[in-house]
């Protein structure tokens, strides 16, 4: 299968000078021609929002944190239509612990500096021929990782099939406009399965809060749960604004609200906000299956009547759906 790398985007994160000579090197020898270099965060913002890439590749060694940042951001799309763009973060430095923090942020690859050219060829070759399927869990949206991706008290995670930009651009499988497509939809399945287990999440936080706020005073932690709470809520409210699941977003609305009341007074909480706290939890979590599923139909409607209405008119503007 030959590879043309000329339409490839690939956007350089902060690399020292002789990584970003190899990289560089290395990615024009191959044909690609589209190669953006960027230093600080708001660069990288401003390119990840501004065009879609398809292959990202980050220097750890110039922040590990901004790095981890940079890829997580992309995988949960909070910056532009990059979910999927295939991404290798370099380090010279791989201690176990942020070895770990590298595989948490949602990377495909960490190569070791120094490396020879040959060695970013390979790993290249290797996300053009195979991609693992994607895990999500309540704080993480990447390829498969370690086997710690099961949560306590939820069921093993889900694994999702994605477009491999990388793939599709140099094999002309698509074109950009047709990848777009793909990457939306594609996007749609995997928040549908992060708001599932953020939703799962929420069930199993509000069991250890309800334990920690049942010994008197309340364990140490119950202000740190509380907090967890608060905050995993507030994200998932915003995921699901304009997915179609608009009765979550309002339970979770409603469990902001017991969360603000029961830190107004950590030691001697209101025991009412301790009753409801559950009730609303098994409430999200049934609210989001019965929506999910009305959602679905409604897309099995619409993609049905498209392709009805596309058969009868083939010369039907792109645009009309």
């Amino acid at each position: 299968m030959s590879h043309d790398f000329q339409s490839v985007r690939a956007l350089l994160r902060a690399p020292d000078s002789q990584s970003h000579k190899i990289v560089t090197g290395t990615l024009m020898n191959h044909g690609c021609r589209q190669i953006v270099s960027a230093e600080y965060g708001g660069e990288i913002d401003h390119y990840l929002r501004s065009d879609m890439i398809d292959l990202l590749i980050c220097d750890a060694d110039q922040g590990l944190v901004e790095a981890c940042d940079t890829v997580r951001q992309m995988r949960n799309r909070d910056a532009g239509d990059n979910t999927f763009a295939c991404s290798i973060i370099l380090t010279s430095r791989p201690e176990p612990d942020a070895v770990i923090r590298l595989i948490d942020s949602g990377t495909d690859a960490i190569l070791v500096k120094p490396f020879q050219p040959q060695a970013l060829a390979n790993q290249i070759a290797t996300m053009i021929r195979s991609r693992k399927p994607f895990v999500i869990t309540s704080d993480y949206v990447g390829p498969e990782r370690r086997d710690d991706a099961m949560r306590p008290g939820v069921d093993a995670a889900p694994r999702v099939l994605v477009p491999n930009p990388l793939r599709e651009i140099v094999t002309a499988t698509s074109s950009r406009d047709q990848l777009r497509v793909k990457v939306r939809a594609a996007w749609d399945v995997v928040n549908e399965h992060r708001i599932e287990r953020q939703t799962l999440h929420l069930g199993w936080l509000v069991e250890r809060i309800r334990t920690a706020f049942e010994r008197r005073p309340p364990a140490a932690d119950a202000a740190v749960l509380l907090g967890q709470l608060l905050n995993n809520t507030s994200e998932l409210r915003l995921r699901v604004a304009g997915t179609g699941f608009d009765h979550v977003a309002h339970l979770a609305t409603t469990m902001m609200e017991i969360c603000g009341g029961l830190g107004q007074n950590i030691n001697a909480p209101d025991e009412r906000w301790l009753a409801v706290l559950p009730k609303v939890a098994d409430a999200m979590a049934k609210s989001f299956t019965r929506e999910r599923e009305a959602v679905r139909a409604s897309r099995q409607i619409s993609e049905t009547l498209t392709r009805r209405i596309r058969a009868e008119v083939p010369n039907l503007p792109r645009s009309f759906h």
